[in-house]
């Protein structure tokens, strides 16, 4: 039996903090593999949720949380622009089109507050996910890190 995937605003930390055991799994696993902690996780998507205009979405199947979306909106010269700062699904729901359900709301209702343009950071080996949602890479822009 197949169950309808629902979104939903993520209205509080409690909800988003039940996302991190979600958020670990689905982050220590390919093609990030990376070694995210619970403690960790909570850690970072508290800090997300005390960002300035934060917006998050949480796609149920039931009662159970299967994916979650968060970012916040900034302001920019052209118009206030949303940043996606994660996207995540549980690993036994990849590739069911939660995400790009996740995707779709975004969308949706940034229209509904007048913002235009989505920016996030990905991984190269996973762009098409975002190019089939009508993402395009940024030319001129190159991502740096210091460490």
């Amino acid at each position: 039996m197949k169950y309808e995937i629902v979104i939903e605003k993520a209205g509080s930390i409690k909800t988003l903090e039940q996302c991190a055991e979600m958020y670990t799994a689905a982050y220590n696993t390919v093609p990030w593999n990376d070694n995210w902690t619970c403690e960790t996780a909570k850690a970072l998507l508290n800090c997300y949720y005390n960002t300035p205009q934060f917006m998050g979405w949480i796609a149920r199947q039931e009662d159970q949380i299967i994916g979650c979306a968060i970012g916040n909106i900034e302001p920019y010269y052209s118009g206030d622009i949303f940043i996606l700062k994660e996207i995540f699904v549980s690993v036994s729901s990849q590739g069911l089109g939660v995400g790009r359900s996740l995707l779709a709301a975004i969308k949706e209702d940034l229209q509904k507050v007048n913002v235009k343009t989505v920016i996030l950071f990905t991984r190269r080996s996973i762009c098409d996910f975002y190019t089939e949602s009508g993402f395009r890479e940024m030319e001129e822009v190159v991502a740096m890190i210091y460490s």
